[in-house]
């Protein structure tokens, strides 16, 4: 290839490429018809839109009614000398804590685990990790 060759090639590649862009640059954008996601945007009619926000305000009109939530009811008996792990594996089971390993984890870092007291305790679902234990370590 001769000098005249490649300057005549890159010649010939830059008028293809200012020619493309300049089709890019100046073409029309797409309809508003059509239905284009970009970045979870949506472009929709007017109707749609509309007929959207209608369902939208009697959903609000008449909401769902509320999910009753249930609450359990457990008594609690600790005996001397039982491992608060034990206590705390009867919680969960009882339905009143969800995880024992965080009550566990909790009464551990109060520095709590040897200060529970036998007795008999009631406790429900709805009291917290801090309830509960001023409840059994009185």
């Amino acid at each position: 290839m001769n000098k005249t060759t490649i300057r005549a090639f890159a010649a010939g590649i830059l008028f293809a490429t200012t020619a493309i862009g300049t089709v890019q640059y100046y073409a029309k954008p797409s309809s508003i018809n059509e239905k284009k996601t970009n970045d979870q945007l949506v472009t929709i009619k007017k109707e749609e839109y509309e007929k959207l926000l209608r369902i939208k305000e009697a959903s609000e009109k008449h909401p769902k009614p509320s999910e009753q939530k249930t609450t359990y009811v457990y008594t609690l008996i600790i005996k001397k000398g039982e491992a608060s792990r034990e206590i705390a594996h009867r919680l969960e089971q009882a339905k009143i804590i969800q995880n024992a390993k965080s009550f566990l984890t909790y009464l551990e870092h109060k520095h709590l685990t040897r200060k529970i007291r036998p007795g008999t305790y009631t406790v429900t679902s709805e009291m917290t990790y801090e309830e509960i234990e001023k409840l059994i370590t009185k």
